[in-house]
C-alpha cells in the first residue's frame, strides 16, 4: 500500500492571524493538527510547540528502547504509547513555556494526531480537532469531541444538528496547557485500501456538512486537491475560524 498526504490552512474570513498548525511527515508517517487557543495570548505558539514536540517524541522513538519518559500504559500498544506520551510532554512543554512568558498565560492547544502502520492508524486527540474516516460509500467522524455540546450530545439532551447551531458549541472541555489533568483519547482504527483519514481543526467542520465533506473528498482526484476544496469552502460558507485540513489516503501499490 500507498501513503498520499496532504494538509493546508488558512486563517479564514475573520481572525487576524493564523493561531492553527499541522504537519504531514510522509518518512513517519506521522500526521498532526493542532488548533491553538489564546488570542493575543500566543496561541500559535502553543499549537507550534505540540506539532514540534509529538514530531520530536515520535522521531526518537521508532526504535522500541526499555527508558520511557512517562508511566507506561499496558494497555495500549506501543504506538499508542508513543502518541499518547507525546501529547503530554507537549503539554508539559506548553505549561513550561506560560511559566517563563506569564503573558501567554491563557494559550493552549488542542490536537489530532494519527500515526499509520500497515492497514491502520492509532489516533489521539484532545479536544475538539477531529479526525474523520472517508470512503465511497459514508464519512464517519472516528474522534468525539472534548466539549460541552459533545457531552449534551452523548447524554440524550442535544441532537448533532442542535449541538452544531449551540451558543455553547465552541466551548471544549479538554485542552493542552490548561494545567488540569489532561484525558488524552486513544483509539485504533483500520484503514482499507482507498479509504482517507482526515484530521481537521473546528474551522473546518463548524463550516462544512458532514456530506460536503464527503463529496469534496471523493469528487477530488488527490489529497492536495481535495483540502485545497475544503479550505475554500469552508471559506465561503463564512470561514468563522482559522481552517487547517490534514488528508491521508491508501492507495494499492503499483
Amino acid at each position: 500500500m500507498r501513503i498520499l498526504a496532504a494538509g493546508q490552512t488558512d486563517v479564514g474570513c475573520v481572525r487576524k492571524h493564523n493561531e492553527d498548525n499541522f504537519l504531514v511527515d510522509a518518512e513517519l508517517n506521522l500526521f498532526i493538527v493542532a488548533d491553538g487557543l489564546g488570542g493575543h495570548a500566543a496561541g500559535e505558539v502553543a499549537s507550534q510547540i505540540v506539532v514540534d514536540k509529538v514530531g520530536q517524541f515520535i522521531s526518537q522513538t521508532v526504535e522500541q528502547d526499555r527508558t520511557w519518559p512517562l508511566e507506561y500504559d499496558v494497555s495500549l500498544p506501543y504506538d499508542g504509547n508513543r502518541l499518547k506520551a507525546a501529547l503530554m510532554l507537549a503539554d508539559q512543554a506548553i505549561l513550561d513555556d506560560i511559566r517563563g512568558n506569564p503573558e501567554r498565560e491563557s494559550m493552549g492547544s488542542t490536537v489530532v494526531a494519527a500515526l499509520l502502520r500497515d492497514n491502520h492508524a492509532t489516533l489521539v486527540h484532545v479536544g475538539d480537532s477531529r479526525a474523520y474516516l472517508v470512503n465511497a460509500s459514508e464519512i464517519r467522524q472516528i474522534t468525539r469531541d472534548h466539549s460541552w455540546v459533545a457531552e449534551q450530545v452523548a447524554n440524550g439532551i442535544l441532537t448533532s444538528e442542535e449541538a452544531r447551531k449551540h451558543p455553547f458549541r465552541n466551548v471544549i472541555t479538554q485542552a493542552l496547557g490548561n494545567g488540569g489533568d489532561l484525558d488524552v483519547a486513544v483509539q485504533d482504527v483500520e484503514i482499507a485500501e482507498l479509504d482517507c483519514l482526515l484530521l481537521c481543526s473546528d474551522g473546518l467542520s463548524g463550516m462544512l456538512q458532514d456530506q460536503d465533506i464527503w463529496q469534496i473528498v471523493n469528487n477530488a482526484d488527490s489529497p492536495q486537491s481535495a483540502v485545497q476544496k475544503l479550505v475554500k469552502d469552508a471559506r465561503a460558507n463564512g470561514g468563522e475560524d482559522n481552517i487547517t485540513a490534514v488528508l491521508v489516503q491508501i492507495r494499492p501499490d503499483e
